[in-house]
């Protein structure tokens, strides 16, 4: 006699694999759901991964949807830290994120003018205004003049 479809042991186990201790494992999803551990179950976590892969897939990216409001709202705040590596780190983070990282934006930064980073900062803030072009958040390389000139 062919063994009977448990519906609702096998939403336990999408649940159970998408979310909690045994995200991801499909054996101790299957366990946790309700499957008997014996030597079958690692077969039975296999076909159950397969049978039901768009409902985990579904599942996780609406997990992920839920979650990313609050995650960019935390990487806004961190943006503004107080601690340039922070700034930095997290702007680097953004940007690969939004595939820029294979781009770079070289900006040439005159030391001998003495301007402190904040007003580097603003200028550079300006200069992102004014060029329509420039891609918002690119990675930027900083270039010593002075090094540049001793080297020729």
């Amino acid at each position: 006699m062919p063994k009977k479809i448990d519906k609702e042991k096998e939403q336990k186990f999408i649940d159970f694999y998408c979310e909690g201790e045994t995200a991801g494992n499909a054996t101790q999803s299957a366990i946790k759901a309700g499957w008997e551990n014996n030597k079958s179950i690692r077969f039975q976590a296999r076909y159950l991964k397969n049978k039901y892969k768009e409902e985990i897939r579904k599942k996780q990216e609406e997990r992920i949807s839920s979650i990313s409001g609050p995650a960019i709202t935390v990487l806004q705040q961190l943006l503004h830290s107080e601690q340039d590596a922070v700034k930095l780190n997290t702007a680097k983070l953004i940007l690969e994120l939004g595939n820029f990282s294979s781009q770079t934006i070289n900006v040439n930064v005159d030391k001998t003018k003495d301007k402190s980073d904040a007003e580097l900062i603003a200028e550079l803030k300006t200069l992102m205004e004014t060029a329509p072009d420039l891609a918002e958040g690119v990675p930027l390389v900083v270039v010593d003049k002075q090094e540049s000139k001793s080297k020729h």
